[in-house]
């Protein structure tokens, strides 16, 4: 089963535990689970936040039935900020995707932003739509990835989890190289376990 997901801007700060793209996310009040990398000078960077998803807001899936899913990633270059060029096309290294589940009630999440506000993306509520259709472009989460090649070399027992693809409009410019998609993919049981460590990611360029 796959997931289409539509974006729109808001005008409004996001209602705690809200399913959303970019800002900065809703995480449980006094927690240190915002994610960091260590970069090429030895220095720990936070990791771009991607976005929340509220697991009551889904239809039916395989992903829990309640609580937050947080994902974050090496994205910052591909969304126009000036940092180092880490990944490029084919598999990223360990560790350039990262998601963080948990099931703290709505009423304790406090949004954390490790990085300068004026640089802030506006938060993009989601639109969750079921479709038949497993291969398609656009932002979705499981389903199969669109392109063949990506499909041939994802590891046996492993699934897309999400699928990002190129967009320009007046909020965000995502591009990876010439419109490309990420893919990012998850071990088929783990996610039936709600475990969602160990994440691969892959990059195309159309």
């Amino acid at each position: 089963m796959a997931i289409q997901l539509s974006l729109t801007p808001a005008k409004l700060p996001m209602p705690l535990g809200s399913s959303y793209f970019w800002d900065a996310p809703q995480l449980p009040k006094d927690s240190d689970l915002y994610p960091f990398i260590m970069n090429e000078d030895g220095d720990e960077v936070p990791l771009q936040f991607i976005c929340q998803i509220n697991c009551k807001d889904l239809p039916s899936s395989p992903l829990p039935k309640k609580g937050m899913l947080y994902l974050f990633g090496t994205i910052d270059y591909f969304l126009g900020y000036d940092v180092v060029y880490e990944n490029g096309l084919g598999w990223w290294k360990e560790g350039s995707v990262v998601a963080i589940y948990s099931d703290a009630d709505a009423k304790s999440l406090q949004r954390q932003n490790p990085f300068t506000e004026d640089d802030m993306i506006p938060p993009h509520p989601i639109t969750f739509t079921p479709t038949s259709i497993e291969c398609d472009m656009g932002f979705r989460l499981l389903g199969e990835p669109y392109e063949e090649e990506v499909r041939m070399e994802m590891p046996k027992g492993w699934v897309q989890l999400l699928q990002l693809d190129s967009e320009e409009n007046d909020y965000f410019s995502l591009m990876f190289h010439d419109m490309g998609l990420l893919y990012i993919m998850i071990e088929k049981k783990r996610l039936e376990q709600g475990d969602f460590s160990n994440l691969r990611a892959y990059m195309t360029s159309l």
